[in-house]
């Protein structure tokens, strides 16, 4: 470690009215499971709930505090995606000299896939067993992970599967960032530029096209291009925490004992004026929104390797199972939680019980999922299909 970090990494001994201690953020992000990743995760997943299971027949409050948080559950997913595929990138890159592209896909094929046509096939099973119409279209288009162009071009109707047009998204992304990070390092070009300088298209181009009124809103919501700046950003993350320099400005920023507080305080003021304005949503709030995110993540990581409330908090055990999880509860919330959150509702009048009992019963079948079909299926896959060892990361 450079002395820029062991510098940045002492403090004075104040007292408590001074500066908290700032955990060596690069010894935290070494481990094989990076912490407070998973918090993060919880903390998305939950939002995507909670603003799911509102409608127009919710309890004023809730809607009021909590409607439109979603936006900000999947907006923490890109971030934190971009973020740890671009560690797993420059492990790889930094220990092969190159990148084992066909690897890196067999690894996303394994962590990703198993899941998700399980969740199809239990879709088909549920429509087909209430007699209801099944949307092939978009259940084809979900399944070749185009499902966000598809809704982005026809209106974005609600179906069982409308909820996969983000995991089409980073799909898309998985494809295409591998390969042009793998070209831009192998041409010695500095990749925080051009990561830079791509993000500010991405901005220039979603503003301009609002302006214009050149696609339908359910089109700049979805698409690759209108959403790939949230996804740089963790990239352009993930290039910064490997700096002792930028290493040090994030252990004093997370030195400031209100930081994590005004950081989640400022993310979710700007995701209720989401809701008001789609030109502050799409021209302010989605620039503004990824980089509060983008400063979470090494900050949360390093609450994770420190003391207090804090750790306690994001090295909460429920918390890191939920995340863990997170993927499996994303994809199954919406065939679970609508029929328990009724069905108790309907028996107590409860609002606050039914969401309860749904989250919890969305909850109960992933872990299943994940501990009796997941984990295995990614291990066979990974045994069966990986012909190289390369840097492991636990990702999204």
């Amino acid at each position: 470690m450079s002395d820029t970090d062991n510098s940045a990494g002492r403090v004075e001994e104040s007292g408590v009215s001074g500066p908290r201690p700032a955990p060596k953020l690069l010894a935290a992000l070494t481990q094989p499971r990076i912490g407070g990743l998973d918090f993060l995760r919880a903390v998305s997943v939950l939002l995507v709930m909670l603003d799911h299971s509102l409608d127009a027949s919710s309890p004023a409050g809730w809607r009021i505090a909590a409607g439109g948080l979603s936006s900000l559950g999947v907006e923490i997913f890109f971030v934190l995606s971009g973020f740890l595929i671009t560690l797993l990138l420059l492990d790889e890159y930094e220990t092969h000299g190159r990148i084992d592209y066909l690897a890196f896909y067999r690894r996303r094929v394994a962590r990703l896939m198993p899941v998700f046509y399980l969740f199809v096939l239990l879709a088909l099973l549920l429509l087909w067993v209430r007699s209801r119409e099944i949307p092939w279209a978009a259940l084809i288009s979900a399944m070749l992970y185009v499902i966000n162009y598809y809704q982005g071009l026809t209106g974005a109707e609600t179906n069982i599967v409308a909820h996969c047009w983000s995991l089409a998204v980073e799909e898309q992304f998985y494809v295409i960032w591998p390969i042009a990070a793998g070209a831009i390092l192998a041409r010695r070009m500095t990749l925080a530029n051009v990561l830079v300088a791509a993000i500010l298209v991405v901005w220039a181009l979603r503003a301009a096209l609002l302006w214009f009124d050149v696609v339908p809103i359910s089109y700049l919501y979805r698409a690759l291009e209108t959403r790939a700046d949230h996804l740089g950003v963790g990239c352009l993350v993930a290039v910064a925490v490997r700096s002792p320099a930028w290493r040090a400005r994030f252990q004093a920023l997370y030195r400031w004992r209100y930081s994590l507080p005004v950081l989640w305080l400022a993310l979710y003021a700007s995701a209720r004026a989401d809701a008001v304005s789609n030109v502050y949503k799409y021209c302010i709030g989605f620039v503004m929104e990824p980089v509060l995110i983008g400063l979470l993540i090494p900050l949360t990581i390093m609450a994770s390797a420190g003391a207090g409330l804090p750790a306690r908090l994001v090295n909460s055990a429920a918390l890191a199972h939920l995340g863990r999880i997170s993927y499996g509860v994303y994809l199954f919330h919406g065939v679970i939680m609508y029929t328990v959150h009724r069905i108790v509702v309907t028996w107590t009048g409860s609002f606050t019980l039914g969401l309860i009992a749904a989250s919890g019963a969305v909850i109960a079948f992933a872990s299943v999922v994940f501990r009796w079909y997941e984990i295995p299926a990614r291990r066979w896959i990974n045994t069966r299909l990986m012909t190289r060892r390369s840097p492991q990361r636990q990702l999204t």
